[in-house]
């Protein structure tokens, strides 16, 4: 692209005269000291061989029979460089005795440290011999070779941070087909005892991701290209994208300075892209250094060659903001791991084993009104309680002053839907933020409007949640109703500039007309950033628990549960209770509570979530699953109906265009009506619908689902 200028000819390319250089000289790696750029990058002799292995998986290549060694370069312009005329470092031992590749230096407390790729045999898979190893130096002249410092198994791309973080040693590395952060206590645990730290790492490695492939040119793997560079704005770091046809292109993100697996900022397209002849097959990005405020990458091109391209260092890190607020995009997200790769991973293109009716023929029951300017916009997610005919359908139509025919046709259809929804409104937009409030609606059981509130119940006038009051569940105790929902607040202390907090609130009602507003939820819940709360209906073991999905932390954008002593807590977290798997037609894919789950008989329930996806396209998706819960066991997730609804038609793919979002089912509420279990749902965050299906037939293909694959490992 135009933002880095090429230069138009390798800096660095094969010698003939220099024999294991004179195949290929690529995967560079830099360093500027201030006075000169140390390059270091792979070279293999002539005659190697680019050509795929026996046995190979997923068609890699790899180079027969032609050891890698690295080589080293200086320059003091970045662009004409002196080479050393012998290797830097050759294979000398078992464990690297068929070669050493991809090469990344950064300096650190003192010393070049040298991460790099060793191989102690030819074929790929699991137990290709594919390790980390290290050497360091003080001047380029005497190294020592620290070994591997890698896990067991496959791993590949290491890359040191240039400075500690939170006193640790912090180190990139790849996994396919993601980058994962690890870090090390010290640089004996790092180079001597490492094997108990990756141990613990790799029995959660999804846990410590960082980046995942998220676009097409992406799909295949990501891999950490340069050390991190720290800027103002967070850690840039130039990655390696491959796609379905193992092209190489160069992405970037920007990660936050405290904690690297927090994405501030991340390009849509390619920062750098085979355009030029020498580049054909990929440019895969391994050096990067700023010299007067210029920012010098340094690639591998077409795997033969090193390229260079360079741009104003302020101008790249524009670039990747401005590709980050014309696209939506996921926080970090904790997925299952597929144990297995592409072969592993779930499909939605399934029939759904329940027939699912979408109620009035699929037309809203609940639309915005202009004449109310707080809901004039959107009316979305909506929590809801049946309350079914007799005293106290009675008490409350008598609160909420309803006409003798509205009363008449509420004991008619047998009860109410009272329903509390979420609403938008134009102030503020096109640019600005529209806060949410939460509006009161009743409709009979099978969800007919029967009345709606001018004036919204919640508004988003207390401190706690001064933009905004999301996403309610609705969880009825004794007498009183439980109301949990996301409150939305600029109050953030960690990024108190441009980023708001979301937490989950609680207000209780008797008549769901006089609230009493608890604000945040006591406990440890609330200590990153939260929301998707849901109560069971009744104590397990004499606690009572909460669905939530937190938005950082560990197993973020997973379902997890917590734990109180009373309905309002103080919770206290138990951790991860159900993550998503990975599928073939997302990048991304997370889950969370809908309504509160049903209670069925002897600590089981029935429970409808949403799942949300990112395509390949940078798309999302939301559809709604079900799940069995049985508390009876040590994982009581034992099995999942996924997708239980997808969008479908016009409404329910296509949004507001200003508020709306597309493709989206999303629901915080569900009861059971007769036979049914009734589902209002949210479709395109614009409208609110209405859904049933059978409950026996859901229950039943529930129980049909095998608990192998439906039981959610814990951590």
């Amino acid at each position: 692209m135009a933002l880095l200028q090429r230069t138009a000819h390798p800096i660095l390319s094969p010698r003939p005269e220099l024999p294991w250089a004179s195949g290929a000289v690529f995967n560079p790696s830099a360093w500027y000291d201030g006075t000169r750029v140390h390059l270091v990058f792979q070279a293999v002799t002539a005659g190697y061989r680019h050509s795929p292995l026996p046995n190979a998986q997923n068609n890699l290549l790899a180079y027969d029979f032609t050891p890698s060694v690295l080589g080293y370069a200086t320059s003091t312009d970045g662009l004409h460089f002196t080479w050393r005329e012998v290797p830097l470092l050759e294979p000398s031992e078992a464990s690297d005795r068929y070669g050493l590749e991809e090469p990344r230096v950064t300096f650190l407390e003192g010393r070049y440290w040298i991460t790099y790729t060793v191989r102690s045999t030819l074929g790929p898979g699991a137990e290709d011999g594919v390790h980390i190893g290290m050497a360091s130096t003080i001047d380029f002249e005497r190294l020592e070779k620290h070994g591997i410092i890698g896990p067991p198994g496959h791993s590949k791309g290491a890359v040191l941070f240039p400075r500690r973080l939170g006193g640790k040693i912090a180190l990139l590395h790849h996994i396919e087909p993601d980058i994962q952060i690890v870090y090390f206590q010290d640089w004996e645990q790092l180079l001597q005892y490492a094997v108990y730290v990756w141990t613990e790492h790799l029995a959660d490695i999804d846990e410590h991701v960082v980046l995942r492939p998220a676009r097409l040119w992406e799909r295949q793997k990501i891999v950490a290209g340069a050390p991190p560079l720290e800027t103002p704005e967070g850690w840039l770091l130039l990655y390696c994208g491959v796609d379905e046809t193992y092209t190489y292109r160069a992405g970037a993100a920007l990660l936050d300075l405290d904690d690297p697996q927090r994405t501030i900022a991340r390009t849509r397209v390619p920062l750098l892209e085979p355009e030029l002849p020498f580049e054909r097959e990929g440019v895969s990005p391994g050096g990067a250094v700023v010299i007067e405020d210029r920012l010098h990458v340094y690639y591998s091109a077409a795997n033969k060659m090193v390229g260079h391209a360079a741009a104003p260092l302020r101008d790249v890190v524009d670039f990747v903001l401005e590709e980050q607020r014309r696209s939506w995009s996921m926080p970090r997200v904790y997925m299952l791991s597929t144990q297995g790769g592409q072969a592993a991973m779930r499909t939605l293109a399934q029939p759904v084993p329940v027939t699912v009716e979408r109620l009035h023929g699929g037309q809203p029951v609940l639309e915005p009104l202009p004449q109310h300017p707080w809901e004039s916009r959107v009316v979305l997610n909506p929590a809801a309680v049946l309350v079914e005919a007799g005293p106290e359908l009675e008490q409350l139509m008598h609160a909420w002053e309803l006409s003798a025919a509205q009363r008449e046709r509420l004991r008619q259809a047998g009860g109410a839907c009272v329903m509390i929804y979420r609403a938008q409104g134009a102030e503020g937009l096109p640019r600005g933020h529209a806060p949410s409030s939460l509006g009161l609606a009743v409709l009979t059981p099978t969800l007919e409007l029967v009345q709606r509130w001018p004036e919204p119940i919640i508004r988003p006038d207390a401190v706690f949640q001064d933009l905004g009051a999301e996403d309610a569940r609705c969880t009825r105790v004794g007498d009183t109703y439980y109301l949990f929902y996301t409150g939305y607040t600029t109050e953030n202390p960690r990024f108190p500039s441009f980023l708001g907090r979301v937490h989950i609130c609680l207000a209780t009602t008797k008549d769901f007309i006089h609230w009493e507003l608890h604000g945040p939820i006591p406990g440890d819940v609330n200590a990153v950033d939260n929301k998707n709360a849901a109560l069971l209906p009744e104590p397990v073991d004499g606690q009572w628990l909460l669905l939530h999905r937190p938005l950082y932390g560990p197993h973020p954008m997973a379902i997890h549960l917590a734990e109180a002593d009373r309905p309002e807590g103080p919770f206290r977290s138990r951790g991860l209770f159900m993550a998503s798997y990975r599928y073939r037609e997302f990048a991304l894919s997370w889950i969370g509570a809908g309504g509160p789950p049903i209670a069925l008989d002897k600590r089981r329930f029935l429970m409808i979530y949403h799942q949300g996806h990112l395509d390949w396209e940078g798309h999302r998706e939301y559809d709604l699953a079900a799940a069995l819960l049985d508390f009876n066991r040590p994982d009581p997730v034992v099995a999942r109906l996924e997708p239980l609804m997808r969008p479908t038609g016009d409404q329910e793919k296509v949004g507001d265009p200003l508020l709306g979002v597309d493709n989206v089912l999303f629901a915080c509420a569900n009861y059971r009506w007769g036979p049914d279990l009734i589902i209002p749902y949210a479709a395109a965050d614009s409208r609110i619908f209405g859904a049933r299906v059978s409950f026996d037939a859901l229950l039943e293909a529930l129980m049909r689902m095998t608990t192998t694959e439906a039981t959610t490992p814990k951590s």
